[in-house]
């Protein structure tokens, strides 16, 4: 892979438009052709309009999957955040299993037989559907009960690690059985926090939990150990000045490589959370961000190009700014070469 080719793998991020018949969708896509992205996120809503974005039908979806694919190569990861509850992307699906699938807080008092009947119809229409990864199962446990983007949201499949850990890898599985990849989320954990990311940086000095860390221990340990099928870890913007009193989880080598790659023994590929969430925007322009996560060890950056404020596209800066920093030396070429590696291993596995 050329050095460009290798900076596009590193970027996921989204697009406008339903179909490439769209004007905006086939600018975007134009473009992301023309710096080797391999890797999109879909969303539902266009949050800077409020209208819909890339998700009407599971037919329209289905197309969509294949012009990209077509357009920006088979080996393209497309993802979504489809945990169940309020964050549903699939509202408009004909199933009922799939348009009203449960939150994650009723997932976790399931049974795994029981989770996992509910888990295959959506993994299978994620499949049908030509999307193959899922920004799910949401593994942050519900430490803060106030917290506003997490318990609040019914997003944590509960207080007890070993609960969340067993539903976890039920999700994971079921999914993996259709093919469609997993990327648990928020590393170190989100569960304490008093703030939404999306608003602003969350610091967790004084409220994260040993149990918080535990869950990915133990998730990770299953898939080294594979009892549990390869997946991916989402890093969070989360401020733990004990860690790293500079930089968020997702900007900080000291959180990714550190703590989740030598002590936990992460082999996978790592994610950012979004780059537009305002914990990362009001503090970074996306392509500094892009080059701080890239060498604190992430190997996709996303930038989902869908804040309410969002209007020049930020992948030409994401990849030109790794560009740079390679020309550079801040970043040394194999870190991309690996980044890439972890990623194919995530498709193929």
């Amino acid at each position: 892979m050329s050095i460009e080719e290798l900076a596009g793998a590193c970027i996921m991020t989204g697009i406008r438009g339903a179909e490439l018949d769209d004007p905006p969708c086939r600018e975007d896509v134009a473009l992301l052709k023309k710096l080797h992205i391999k890797n999109v996120i879909l969303f539902d809503v266009h949050l800077p309009t409020g209208g819909l974005r890339n998700i009407v039908s599971e037919e329209q979806v289905r197309q969509l999957t294949d012009d990209l694919r077509q357009e920006l190569g088979d080996d393209l990861i497309i993802g979504i955040d489809q945990e169940g509850g309020e964050v549903n992307r699939l509202t408009n699906f004909k199933d009922p299993a799939v348009s009203e699938m449960l939150s994650a807080k009723m997932q976790g008092v399931m049974s795994e037989k029981q989770l996992a009947s509910v888990i295959d119809p959506l993994a299978r229409t994620l499949s049908e559907t030509g999307i193959n990864l899922t920004f799910a199962p949401c593994v942050d446990l519900a430490v803060n009960p106030d917290n506003p983007i997490i318990a609040r949201k019914g997003r944590s499949l509960g207080q007890d690690p070993e609960r969340v850990v067993r539903a976890a890898s039920t999700i994971i599985s079921t999914h993996h059985t259709h093919g469609v990849r997993c990327c648990i989320k928020h590393f170190p954990g989100h569960g304490s926090a008093t703030v939404d990311t999306h608003l602003g940086l969350a610091d967790i000095t004084h409220s994260t939990t040993e149990a918080e860390r535990q869950v990915f221990e133990r998730l990770i340990k299953e898939v080294n150990a594979r009892a549990m099928p390869n997946c991916a870890v989402m890093s969070g913007h989360l401020m733990d000045s004990n860690i790293d009193p500079q930089l968020p989880a997702s900007l900080s080598a000291l959180h990714t490589q550190q703590q989740l790659r030598d002590k936990l023994g992460f082999k996978g590929v790592v994610f950012t959370d979004s780059i537009d969430m305002g914990a990362i925007r009001d503090q970074h322009d996306a392509g500094l961000a892009s080059v701080l996560a890239i060498n604190a060890g992430a190997d996709i950056v996303i930038d989902g190009f869908n804040a309410p404020e969002a209007s020049l596209h930020p992948v030409s800066m994401m990849h030109a700014s790794l560009l740079e920093a390679i020309d550079n030396g801040v970043i040394e070429e194999s870190r991309l070469q690996e980044a890439a590696r972890r990623r194919s291993a995530l498709l193929s596995s």
